[in-house]
């Protein structure tokens, strides 16, 4: 049985996770990717936060002639990620309209896949040309993938060397967070204090609610991270002659199932909604 080499491996990293790792993404070659890995007998194989393209080690010296140049090796791959709610926490949002993030190392130094140190909204790419260059299809246009990633591995005798361990970082979408406090909490007196004196707080005033409830709005005056698990340690306090009385020891953080667009300042901003009964 012949032993196998990694020509490389590509792992995805995300702030929003405790670990920083982001695991059960689907990575599909695209039609020109899935021929050379075929004809070259390539295998791809899963790891825990990406794949790793792995040869057998008696066919390394044959890849130069699977090589449009001679060169080098072009592999294309379009990502799907499992989990449902990765637009909500991720940024930038993935995918928008017409284009698509598009991830990749031709141009760029060492092993960054990014424009920057993270994915940004540099990263974006137009579907057309995705379309055109074959790495996507028109039904991918019509349900696009989160990202794409497209990698040039240097096969040439005298090029070829370590075997690169790609990597790309995604940083956690940030929020305002808005708390609504109901019934007894929605008094003039009432103030949310963050314990680690990070993010502040202003109220916003009474406002009413659906099936006129009326409640107290407090909006963060920031954007805050969202985080698998947060570490925010925000309390609900009011003034009284001794001084400030605690209402709620913790209030609940924010969860990428809660969140929502909101107009602020003329400009769409994700918005976390809570809802404080007490």
């Amino acid at each position: 049985m012949p032993n196998f080499s990694p020509l490389f491996t590509l792992g995805i990293e995300h702030s929003f996770f405790v670990d920083g790792v982001m695991r059960g993404v689907d990575f599909v070659p695209s039609p020109a990717t899935a021929a050379v890995i075929r004809s070259v007998g390539l295998m791809v194989k899963r790891i825990d936060n990406g794949i790793a393209v792995i040869c057998a080690e008696d066919r390394l010296p044959a890849l130069p002639l699977h090589a449009a140049d001679g060169a080098t090796l072009n592999f294309a791959f379009v990502a799907r990620v499992g989990d449902k709610n990765f637009p909500s926490y991720t940024y930038p949002l993935v995918p928008r309209e017409e284009k698509v993030l598009c991830f990749g190392n031709v141009g760029r130094d060492a092993e960054r896949l990014t424009e920057y140190d993270e994915a940004s909204e540099a990263d974006y790419r137009d579907v057309a040309a995705l379309i055109d260059e074959g790495v996507l299809n028109e039904r991918e246009r019509r349900v696009l993938p989160d990202f794409v990633v497209i990698l040039a591995l240097k096969v040439a005798p005298g090029e070829a060397g370590r075997a690169p361990d790609f990597c790309i970082r995604f940083a956690a979408r940030k929020s305002f967070w808005k708390y609504y406090l109901l019934g007894k909490m929605g008094r003039d007196s009432a103030r949310i204090v963050d314990l680690d004196n990070k993010v502040e707080f202003e109220s916003r005033g009474e406002v009413v609610l659906p099936g006129n409830r009326r409640s107290q709005l407090f909006m963060s005056t920031s954007r805050v991270s969202l985080a698998e698990k947060s570490q925010h340690r925000f309390q609900l306090r009011e003034a009284d002659r001794q001084g400030d009385r605690i209402l709620v020891r913790r209030l609940p953080v924010a969860s990428e199932s809660r969140l929502g667009l909101e107009v602020i300042d003329g400009k769409r901003e994700v918005v976390f909604e809570n809802y404080v009964n007490f």
